[in-house]
């Protein structure tokens, strides 16, 4: 019995193969070289008449920022955490807030859901606009070994980094579009 329900199962298999290159099949087949034709100047590399190139693309230069003191991340952190900070702030303090506009709402209430609290014990020298910032952290009472907190540099000032954030934010399995792979 098993070996009968194989062969049908070979069967269909075949069967369906076949039908799928039958489909595929031209109604003529009387030609079989192939067909090119050329491209046009934008296939082939050619520049047109009256066209222009595309200038060469944005480099970003990260801001020459200072470190900031513990006592600064900390009174910016502890605010933004008690859900302190005006819309201003909200939108210079978390690296790509900009892509959510409730991504410091959501991370204030993640941390509430969590009892996570976080705070700076020392801050490491930036390289190339991040700079990391040791931290006793403690998510529901727990403590975590070896927290550190990324912060990146923009215009705006030191900014938490997103994939701090982002886990976070995740971790009370909330969603955010500055979180998206």
């Amino acid at each position: 019995m098993n070996n009968r329900m194989f062969k049908t199962a070979v069967a269909v298999l075949a069967a369906t193969a076949a039908l799928g290159l039958s489909a595929c099949s031209s109604a003529d087949e009387t030609s079989s070289a192939p067909t090119t034709t050329a491209g046009s100047g934008f296939e082939d590399g050619k520049k047109v008449e009256g066209t222009q190139d595309g200038d060469a693309p944005m480099t970003t230069t990260v801001p020459n920022l200072p470190a900031p003191t513990v006592e600064e991340l900390n009174a910016r952190l502890t605010k933004a955490m008690a859900g302190q900070l005006t819309t201003e702030e909200k939108a210079s303090f978390i690296e790509d807030a900009e892509r959510d506009p409730d991504l410091v709402d959501k991370f204030v209430e993640a941390a509430k859901t969590n009892k996570v609290e976080a705070e700076i014990t020392a801050v490491e020298a930036p390289v190339d606009g991040k700079l990391k910032a040791p931290a006793d952290v403690t998510i529901d009472g727990e403590p975590v070994q070896g927290a550190t907190v990324e912060f990146v540099a923009s215009e705006g000032g030191w900014r938490v980094s997103h994939v701090f954030t982002c886990n976070i934010v995740k971790s009370a399995k909330l969603d955010s579009a500055a979180c998206q792979d």
